[in-house]
């Protein structure tokens, strides 16, 4: 436009009717248009046009104006200030669709405008063509575009962090490796009815029914574990301090698939003898639990060495072979029966020991076997053959959880009835036992739950003799914080037939009826 003393100005970049620079229409001065949003999707190729045309309209803004060119002027200064601090604050946005095939040659980068001369007036480039659209995204079923031939893999994760995640007691951990400290406590009240031998008034033994209540300590366990930095070496220790403190645990592991083991710990058996008291339903481990191990020798902790395999997969199997120290007779009295360990008596004085796991998803099944050494009288022993099968199922749900244990045990016994007309060979006892609990709740440890459970064994003593059975039934309810803190409320039944073996418990009537409370914390 021409004013006085100037003619008609006009760039050689603008067409002949038109008096302002032409933009192309997605990045027009209007303050509508200014908007990071907008700066930032098309910031690819505006900055470039602006860097490069900017300065190239800079001269036409005279300073001898007309009010309306002065006007255009300086809203034309503002509207390029502000599309140029709004270009340089935006982040480009990724372009979405696939990666450059491999080997293509990188883009070369757009060179910097030279200054324009300071003689005459620059002229104007014409505005660039849009860019062009980015390539449609691939198809989902599409393949994956190949890597680069010398792209590196990726590194592995890290695997699981130390023992410690699942630990379940407290941790201290320092740069010779973890400690873990953990132990329970469990108190039970008990109700019961049950018929004594008593010394009457003229010397006769007779039988009366007692009605009793007990309040005793249960356990009182402490325990301590150790990992060492090295992840193949453990030890553990565990204490029973209810009473005169006794080592129930004690040995050291090497080794993760392949470990050996060493020191006191529990005999490869069955695996309700395998639990702790506290992992089970059960108010405690009742009749069968005594007449097996307190009675018969099976299980229960002896010093040892134990070899294993831990394998993966889907099965999991498990193998573990072991040697045991024996035990023979110390004492006895009705229900009791204390044992020693066999001491520089015979190179036989071991019990040998073999089990054998699958786990396939949510049920471990199991098979185990024993040479056992059993005992009737101090300082002789012998060995018996015993074994057996167990399934086992633990599985948590979205708002409960089912646990069951079922397990057959058969074997040669050290105990005949005393009417018994052949009493040369050696009576073939079979135990059999199931426990079920589903709980409500507990789904993680510190839930509130609620668990009833039932619990039912069987024993023959001798498959030989008739109404020799002992049975052994309880029915109760768990609640608390799962897994850390639990009430148990239990009533139990036990029976015997007329023909069972008086060796076992030595004369002690095993009928018995209870009510148990259970109260126990764990750390």
């Amino acid at each position: 436009k021409s004013s006085k003393g100037h003619g008609n100005v006009k760039s050689p970049g603008l067409g002949a009717r038109s008096r302002r620079p032409h933009f192309s229409p997605a990045v027009r001065l209007a303050p509508q248009n200014l908007k990071p949003k907008l700066i930032a999707a098309e910031c690819g190729w505006v900055q470039n046009v602006w860097l490069r045309e900017v300065p190239r309209l800079l001269p036409f803004m005279t300073p001898v104006c007309s009010s309306s060119d002065r006007f255009r002027r300086t809203w034309s200064i503002g509207a390029a200030t502000c599309l140029l601090a709004s270009v340089a604050s935006a982040q480009p946005q990724p372009v979405e669709g696939p990666p450059p095939p491999a080997g293509a040659p990188a883009a070369a980068p757009t060179p910097a405008p030279a200054p324009p001369a300071a003689s005459a007036p620059p002229a104007l480039a014409p505005t660039p063509p849009p860019a062009a659209a980015p390539p449609a995204a691939a198809p989902p079923d599409a393949p994956a575009p190949a890597a680069a031939p010398h792209a590196k893999k990726k590194d592995k994760k890290a695997k699981a962090g130390p023992a410690q995640d699942q630990a379940k007691g407290f941790v201290f951990t320092t740069t010779g490796g973890e400690l873990e400290l953990k132990g329970r406590v469990m108190a039970l009240a008990e109700l019961s009815h049950h018929r004594d031998d008593v010394v009457g008034t003229g010397g006769n033994v007779e039988s009366q029914s007692r009605t009793s209540l007990d309040l005793q300590l249960e356990s009182a366990r402490v325990g301590l574990e150790y990992r060492s930095p090295e992840r193949w070496l453990s030890a553990e220790l565990e204490l029973e301090i209810s009473g005169k403190p006794k080592v129930k645990d004690a040995f050291v592991m090497a080794g993760k698939r392949y470990f050996v083991k060493a020191g006191q710990f529990k005999l490869p058996s069955p695996r309700l003898e395998l639990e702790s008291p506290w992992e089970l339903p059960l108010a405690r481990r009742g009749l069968m639990h005594d007449l097996l191990v307190d009675w018969l020798d099976v299980a229960g902790r002896r010093p040892g060495v134990a070899l294993g395999y831990r394998g993966k997969g889907g099965l999991k199997p498990r193998v573990t072979l072991g040697a045991f120290q024996g035990t023979t007779v110390d004492s006895i009295a009705p229900g009791e029966r204390d044992v020693v360990l066999i001491d520089d008596a015979s190179l036989t004085a071991q019990t040998y020991a073999a089990r054998v796991e699958l786990s396939p998803a949510w049920l471990t099944l199991g098979g185990w076997y024993e040479q056992r050494v059993g005992s009737t009288a101090p300082g002789q022993f012998e060995h018996y053959a015993t074994g057996g099968v167990d399934a086992t199922v633990d599985q948590t749900f979205a708002r409960g959880g089912l646990r069951a244990w079922v397990d057959g045990s058969v074997g040669e016994s050290q105990y005949v009835h005393d009417d018994k007309p052949d009493q040369s060979a050696d009576p073939i006892f079979v135990l059999g036992r199931a426990l079920l609990g589903y709980r409500f709740g507990g789904v993680a440890r510190g839930d509130v739950y609620v668990e009833p459970f039932g619990f039912f064994a069987l024993l023959n003593p001798d498959i030989e003799v008739v109404e020799d059975f002992a049975t052994e039934a309880a029915l109760g309810i768990n609640f608390g914080l799962w897994d850390r803190a639990r009430v148990t409320l239990q009533g139990e039944l036990t029976r015997a037939q007329r023909n069972f073996p008086s060796g076992l418990l030595d004369h002690e009537d095993p009928d018995r009826e209870s009510l148990l409370l259970m109260a126990g914390a764990r750390f």
